[in-house]
């Protein structure tokens, strides 16, 4: 890295969103971006429950009929990232970084690595060894996928990033092949700690770790009244 321009990151909380709210930032933000616009960003937050497709799978890869899945009230939405289907829902953190690669002098899979080793660092603070797999990108604690990422990058600006359970609904895994994989466990802190696990003091040391692994600085800042998307009660 640069020393006379070290990376810097400006945080957003935005409590609980839809997805289409939080999509609609991120590709804004990855435009302004892309443009040299704008600031290197981590949006961190909260879903509502909805399964997410990646680019190469449009078709949903469901354990259950869609009829079924429009029972239980969750949303199925195509997205550009890379991977498969997934889900998101309160309980879970996601992270979406809209980094410029190219000002940060790393490559896409030295920001995926680095991602997943943000999360092991984040398990690591609650007794848990998270782990890779040959089984696909993300974080896993024994047998078990606790975190998923996925990107897309258009001119060496990211979107979308990493998502961590904490202490979602997972019965609602179960509606899917999570990652296309039909034979994938999913897991959770809460679950694999034995006991309840804050999101708050997980969002807050995801952004530590962030910023220890990628050598930056990882500043939270208020939201600009335009992008207050997300309900910040939480």
């Amino acid at each position: 890295m640069d020393g006379e321009s070290p990376r810097s990151v400006a945080v957003y909380e935005l409590g609980t969103t839809s997805y289409s709210e939080a999509h609609r930032l991120q590709q804004r933000l990855q435009a302004q971006r892309r443009e040299g616009a704008g600031a290197d960003t981590l949006l961190l937050t909260e879903h509502r429950p909805v399964f997410t497709l990646g680019r190469s799978h449009p078709t949903p890869n469901l354990r259950v009929s869609e009829d079924m899945v429009r029972q239980y009230g969750i949303e199925i939405v195509q997205t550009e990232r890379g991977g498969d289907i997934t889900y998101h829902g309160p309980g879970q953190l996601v992270v979406y970084g809209i980094i410029d690669l190219k000002s940060w002098g790393m490559g896409v899979l030295d920001y995926l690595t680095g991602l997943e080793d943000t999360v092991m660092g984040v398990l690591a603070d609650w007794g848990l060894r998270g782990e890779r797999s040959a089984l696909g990108r993300g974080v896993w604690v024994g047998e078990g996928k606790i975190a998923s990422a996925g990107l897309n990058v258009r001119r060496g600006v990211t979107m979308h990033g990493i998502a961590l359970n904490i202490d979602p609904d997972m019965s609602h895994f179960e509606l899917i092949n999570p990652c296309g994989m039909p034979d994938v466990e999913m897991t959770s802190m809460a679950a694999e700690a034995g006991k309840q696990v804050a999101f708050a003091e997980v969002a807050e040391a995801f952004m530590f770790h962030f910023a220890r692994i990628f050598e930056c600085a990882a500043t939270p800042v208020p939201i600009p009244g335009g992008d207050r998307t997300g309900d910040q009660s939480r």
